[in-house]
């Protein structure tokens, strides 16, 4: 890689990362069946994601991620001074989910909100309780579309795989030691594929970070995005101070790519350079 081209690479991570995930649609009536009336089971990780809008806060939730096959339990709750016009009576909701190429479809409920009979929900009134069940969805960001006019995002990540047990892991001095991300090596990868690319890092587990994969054409500074926006993804356990992460991406073009993956804090980064064929 030329001066010129790291430079722009790094400046362009510097810069752009911001938020991912993909899934495949079920029927709302299917996502109804899995609605249970029981206790909920506890989200794994109690984080906060950065949401479409203020008014996200207006949806209640318990954490903003959660493990595949968990329930999401929520309300909403209007904390404003006007009323909140909801389409229907009483108020419905469905859920959309992010693809590969950063596109929004529905993954329950209907492609377009059904309106009924208007309903309005009052100053510090709230709705009943809503539940469904993540079982058998992709892992991905998927978006809470209320029909009182208001959007959550949440998380969906992967169950961890168990891991045998491991000899000891060898004495080293960590006091000095700089945290850091690698991404491990890529195969050629093929257009309108999906794919993941994995990497390690010092990070601690549960840690959110941010990746983009971009194209930079030869011999210019001109840049050319594989997917539309940044995406985030989470560290997950390893073994001995290693951890890992993972990545989707899907690519319509072929070339020379990269993808560059970073903290929320900016601090630590790491890219690596990839080919995608026809």
């Amino acid at each position: 890689m030329s001066h010129l081209l790291r430079s722009l690479v790094i400046l362009f991570l510097i810069g752009t990362l911001l938020n991912s995930g993909c899934t495949s649609p079920v029927s709302h009536e299917d996502a109804a069946a899995n609605i249970t009336a029981g206790p909920p089971a506890p989200s794994g990780y109690a984080v906060t994601l950065s949401q479409p809008d203020s008014r996200s806060d207006l949806i209640r939730v318990d954490s903003d991620v959660y493990n595949v096959g968990e329930v999401v339990e929520f309300t909403v709750t209007n904390t404003g001074l006007i009323p909140l016009e909801c389409s229907n009576t009483p108020p419905d909701f469905r859920v959309i989910f992010q693809t590969g190429s950063g596109h929004w479809a529905t993954r329950m409920g209907p492609e377009v909100s059904v309106k009924g009979n208007l309903s309005l929900l009052q100053k510090g009134e709230s709705t009943s309780t809503y539940r469904f069940v993540t079982g058998g969805w992709d892992p991905g960001r998927y978006r809470i579309v209320s029909d009182c006019g208001v959007e959550r995002d949440i998380l969906v990540r992967a169950l961890p795989v168990p891991t045998p047990a491991v000899s000891l892991c060898p004495v080293t001095n960590v006091t000095n030691m700089t945290p850091w991300l690698k991404v491990d090596p890529i195969p050629d990868q093929h257009a309108a594929r999906a794919f993941t690319i994995t990497g390690t890092t010092s990070l601690p587990a549960g840690q959110e970070l941010n990746y983009t994969i971009f194209s930079i054409q030869p011999g210019t500074a001109n840049t050319t995005y594989a997917r539309e926006g940044s995406f985030s993804t989470f560290v997950e356990e390893g073994t001995c101070g290693t951890n890992r992460w993972s990545a989707m991406g899907e690519i319509q073009a072929t070339g020379e790519f990269f993808i560059g993956i970073l903290d929320t804090g900016r601090h630590v980064s790491a890219i690596r350079r990839f080919t995608v064929l026809p």
